[in-house]
């Protein structure tokens, strides 16, 4: 049978039910989650996509992404561009004054970006397999395979949040902003965070889903584990 969740959806019942597109992406991803949970993950197609697939790997979804890293946005030096001290005492003081004040606005400045806060990467792609997702933006592209992940967060509808060590072991953070988010954090929630209270309580999932696919003409697989 060919996988796919969307295709006896009655469009105009959907309407009528306040079905969004964004529903779609969570249909979708109720069905995936049915196929992982039952260990069918072959019965699911492979999405198209560019990136490169692992013998056995199963590419789940491809599609646009913006992500935010947890860092600091400079290393806390400064450079100190001095007014020379020149001329009569009165200009001298002038420039003295000067000087200092400029100098405490570049130490503030400093240690403002000294801190860390949430940075936004330029936006790009998104590859979301059975084990991994792949992230991938002009400026650079890296896999995290849920495996490697620490912590897995479902922060927002549209927004999950990773905690993960680097290669030196230091923690790093990321959020990752994109209609597929539920489907990052049920995939790897369900391969490597069972016990998660988000996932074990069904609430990834909006409540009265499975109603509203219902009215759309869509049953919707029982994916809400009991509690």
């Amino acid at each position: 049978m060919m996988f796919d969740p969307l295709a006896d959806i009655e469009r105009a019942l959907a309407e009528q039910a306040g079905w969004t597109w964004f529903d779609d992406y969570l249909l979708y991803t109720c069905g995936v989650a049915d196929l992982l949970a039952r260990g069918e993950v072959a019965l699911i197609p492979h999405t198209a996509t560019r990136v490169r697939i692992e013998p056995g790997e199963v590419g789940l979804a491809e599609g646009a992404v913006n992500w935010y890293t947890w860092r600091a946005g400079g290393d806390g030096g400064r450079t100190t561009a001095r007014l020379p001290v020149v001329g009569p005492p009165p200009i001298a003081l002038a420039a003295q004054l000067g000087n200092a004040v400029a100098d405490r606005t570049r130490r503030q400045q400093a240690a403002a970006a000294a801190r860390p806060r949430w940075v936004y990467e330029r936006a790009g792609s998104v590859m979301i397999s059975d084990r991994r997702l792949h992230l991938a933006n002009p400026d650079r592209s890296f896999s995290l395979y849920w495996s490697a992940l620490e912590s897995i967060d479902l922060t927002a509808p549209d927004r999950v949040g990773c905690r993960f060590p680097d290669r030196e072991g230091t923690l790093q953070q990321i959020q990752v902003q994109t209609p597929w988010a539920a489907l990052i954090f049920v995939t790897a929630a369900l391969r490597h965070f069972p016990h998660h209270p988000v996932l074990k309580s069904g609430t990834w999932l909006p409540s009265g889903f499975e109603d509203k696919c219902h009215l759309a003409g869509k049953k919707c697989p029982k994916v809400r584990t009991p509690h």
